[in-house]
């Protein structure tokens, strides 16, 4: 099973708001503003293994080597690593 439940989730919309609403307390909480999470809520829902974020990051350690591997595809193919803008076009 798996706790990746999105906001838009036709089969149940009121449990897609309530995990989207969780997220955000989490996110809320984590820059030290006013939620409603808390220490218990969190453990109880990593228990199931819930994901705090559906959305791969970017900027996560994992994520900082896939962009890397591909900059470094796209210098391979093209000998340079200046990424256009707009790319791929």
């Amino acid at each position: 099973g798996t706790t990746t439940v999105p906001a838009r989730y036709p089969p149940d919309p009121k449990l897609g708001n309530w995990v989207m609403t969780q997220r955000q307390q989490y996110q809320r909480m984590q820059k030290g503003k006013t939620s409603s999470m808390n220490t218990e809520r969190i453990q109880l829902l990593e228990g199931l293994a819930f994901k705090w974020s559906i959305y791969k990051d970017p900027w996560s350690e994992k994520g900082w080597y896939v962009q890397f591997k591909r900059l470094a595809e796209f210098h391979r193919i093209h000998g340079t690593a200046a990424v256009p803008a707009r790319y791929p076009p």
